[in-house]
């Protein structure tokens, strides 16, 4: 009996030794990370919201600077900012979801629903995974002759693409990152479901998250977004402007989606959790169905080969994700936005960074964030799961 009292007392040191070092590292972590955006996000200027989330659970989560600066107003992790390419993830749910309901097919060639010559030998999978070589929208039409005190929307983008453009490669026969894809599936579940884009979206992937204040935004037909963060670039003198005016501001699909902290890390839970879509359709989202050459360093696609952390990884494309097989992330940038979601797939960790400004600090601080988290999880956290 004695010598069983010595073990229970000596298995309860180590538990609580075990929780008091990693209630010492998770408070080091938090402390290093608010120090980091402390010292790089200026209080009067345009700010950061971040979160980093371990097991479901949010392990440290902030807002930094202001979301609108002429009101003074913070940002908060409720503050509703532009995702700018992080969107396209929710464009690949509403086209996963009408897979779901068996009324399209990823094989489906997008001629069945415009039978327009741009469109031939295209698939719905390929415009999913960047393959289509459909050519890009931006440039150079709608730069360089688009009318800019008109918005442009995806109507006007369809339109165009009925004079054929000239794509930059034969369908499946390449890999280019492609913005009018994206938006091109916006046209076809409003084709497919009868329902604008933006409420497709509610009612069938973001109600489902539980992502209450999540909202897609039309500059041509605006709409009030609740703790709305403002957009901002540096002007010719040096202070800050706001962007949100952009004539580009009316396209959805390849960007648009305004989210905040909270509901982003209750859309990770139900993504964790399978409850958006069914098992099968769950299983391709972090699937890659395409495959994006070289290795890193030299990928040629930045938003893969400034990020140490893919050292070593070989990449594809799920629906609206850039994988690995330990890995997913995206990253989004347009007028007065930055953003950047790192998600493991090996293990339950998210780390979440939104910016309403171009500010090139986004490499360094999800960098640095990273890192941090990396450390943490090897040595505090993963010392608790030892034995």
């Amino acid at each position: 009996m004695l010598i069983l009292l010595m073990v229970l007392v000596s298995c309860k040191q180590n538990k609580d030794n075990k929780i008091e070092s990693q209630s010492i590292g998770l408070k080091q972590l938090q402390s290093s990370i608010d120090s980091l955006f402390n010292a790089k996000i200026g209080a009067e200027g345009p700010g950061a919201a971040i979160a980093v989330s371990y097991g479901q659970e949010m392990i440290f989560g902030k807002g930094y600077g202001l979301r609108d600066i002429a009101g003074k107003e913070p940002v908060t992790l409720r503050t509703n900012m532009r995702m700018a390419s992080v969107s396209k993830q929710f464009t690949a749910l509403c086209i996963l979801s009408l897979v779901d309901n068996n009324v399209l097919s990823l094989q489906d060639t997008i001629t069945k629903f415009w039978n327009y010559p741009v469109f031939e030998d295209i698939t719905v999978e390929q415009l999913l995974n960047h393959t289509s070589g459909i050519a890009d929208y931006e440039s150079p039409y709608f730069l360089e002759s688009w009318d800019r005190s008109k918005i442009v929307e995806n109507k006007d983008i369809l339109k165009w693409l009925e004079t054929n453009p000239e794509p930059l490669f034969e369908p499946g026969k390449g890999w280019e990152y492609s913005n009018t894809a994206y938006l091109v599936l916006a046209l076809l579940v409003e084709k497919v479901s009868g329902q604008e884009f933006s409420a497709y979206a509610k009612e069938n992937v973001f109600s489902k998250a539980g992502m209450e204040r999540t909202n897609y935004y039309n500059l041509a037909h605006p709409i009030d977004i609740p703790e709305r963060a403002y957009c901002y670039e540096k002007d010719s003198l040096g202070n800050w402007e706001k962007v949100d005016g952009y004539f580009m501001n009316g396209i959805l699909g390849d960007g648009a989606v305004y989210t905040n902290i909270m509901d982003y890390l209750a859309y990770d839970r139900a993504l964790r959790s399978n409850v958006i879509l069914s098992n099968d359709l769950h299983e391709r989202i972090f699937k890659p169905s395409s495959q994006i050459t070289g290795d890193w360093p030299a990928t040629g696609h930045e938003m893969i080969d400034l990020y140490p952390f893919n050292q070593g990884k070989k990449f594809g494309y799920g629906m609206g994700w850039i994988v690995t097989d330990d890995l997913a992330m995206h990253r989004g940038s347009w007028n007065g936005t930055r953003t950047m979601v790192v998600r493991k797939l090996d293990e339950p960790l998210t780390i979440l960074l939104f910016m309403n400004s171009n500010s090139e600090l986004r490499e360094l601080l999800i960098i640095e964030l990273y890192n941090l988290v990396d450390k943490y999880l090897k040595t505090t956290a993963g010392k608790d799961n030892e034995s």
